[in-house]
């Protein structure tokens, strides 16, 4: 080979890797927020079990409304009003399942996952710099909800990412297809999902399936520009095996959903199975995953930005998802 050609040959090789750029990976290295952390679950099995109503102001001051949030939405023992409080707390405290949990669960946040939270939120005051960062807070809940979302903060349940093959999930009988994504890597991609609908909420006032569709996917979309390097598999919280299987049967379950005129249909069952998480989508084969409708919807709007001159932050600004899907081009 000549020198010239050698030349050609690198040329070459540095176009196209520059081509296959995630166009989300934006350099973030400048971009400065303010996002506070709190880790509730450390202070509050820190106490002295047998003084619990010595605390309370002091967690009134330093949590505020969040110590009301935690205590009659998140564990559901009333406020602190109530004479049997102290009680209550105590007993949810001292639950050896839940003392074991919480040891479990304070290991799990750490810096690289704190880390990659911080990350997207610097990518969102990029997009959106009018909009609140939310402060990010971590809690023990007693195995309920795995998000708490309030205005201007997201709480995080760590036992509620133990990891797959936790015995606390199997004592609980917690289905497999929710255990597949209770793991500590899943906790970002979570967090980014919920306050993204939470931010962003559904305001179409048509509510059929292609609305549906759309919508989750302009969400899918906003979670690829503040998660650029994470793959997919984690964001849609799926194995490779049913990722690569919507990927090879994308055409066959939109003629499906055409030939049995379910786009525009209005049925809350009939959109709860293509859009709701579950072990698989049940017009299709156990080898799907659930939430297929959210998949093509994302397909759609990503056709829909390629084929159209929009920014993210218009795109997420549209809540007429109807228009989306008529000048998207779609064609699987």
């Amino acid at each position: 080979m000549n020198r010239w050609m050698f030349v050609f040959s690198v040329l070459l090789v540095v176009f196209t890797t520059s081509c296959k750029r995630n166009s989300w990976d934006i350099d973030i290295a400048d971009i400065k927020i303010q996002q506070n952390y709190f880790r509730f679950e450390k202070d509050l099995f820190a106490i002295n079990k047998d003084s619990i109503w010595n605390y309370v102001p002091d967690f009134e001051k330093k949590y505020g409304n969040y110590y009301d949030l935690f205590n009659k939405g998140i564990i559901k023992i009333g406020g602190i009003n109530q004479l049997d409080y102290a009680d209550k707390l105590y007993y949810f405290i001292t639950d050896p399942y839940i003392a074991e949990a919480y040891k479990q669960g304070t290991l799990i946040f750490t810096p690289e996952i704190k880390g990659e939270i911080h990350s997207s939120f610097c990518r969102y005051h990029y997009y959106f710099p009018e909009r609140v960062i939310p402060d990010i807070y971590t809690h023990i809940s007693g195995f309920n909800q795995s998000l708490v979302v309030d205005s201007a903060l997201i709480s995080i349940s760590l036992d509620r990412y133990l990891g797959r093959k936790s015995k606390f999930y199997k004592m609980l009988r917690t289905p497999m297809y929710l255990r597949y994504n209770m793991y500590p890597e899943k906790i970002p991609s979570d967090v980014i999902y919920a306050w993204g609908v939470t931010e962003f909420v559904y305001n179409d006032s048509v509510d059929n399936l292609i609305n549906q569709m759309v919508y989750y996917g302009t969400i899918h979309l906003f979670m690829d520009a503040m998660l650029p390097n994470t793959p997919d598999t984690i964001k849609w919280g799926i194995s490779p095996e049913k990722l690569k299987w919507c990927k090879k049967n994308e055409r066959e379950m939109w003629l499906y959903l055409v030939e049995n005129k379910l786009l525009f249909s209005t049925d809350y069952i009939e959109i709860k199975r293509f859009i709701d998480n579950g072990p698989f989508t049940t017009p299709f084969s156990r080898k799907s995953p659930s939430r297929t409708g959210q998949w093509l919807g994302y397909r759609i709007v990503k056709s829909y930005m390629k084929n159209n001159n929009v920014t993210l932050q218009e795109l997420m600004s549209i809540d007429d998802y109807q228009m989306i899907f008529n000048k998207s081009r779609y064609k699987p």
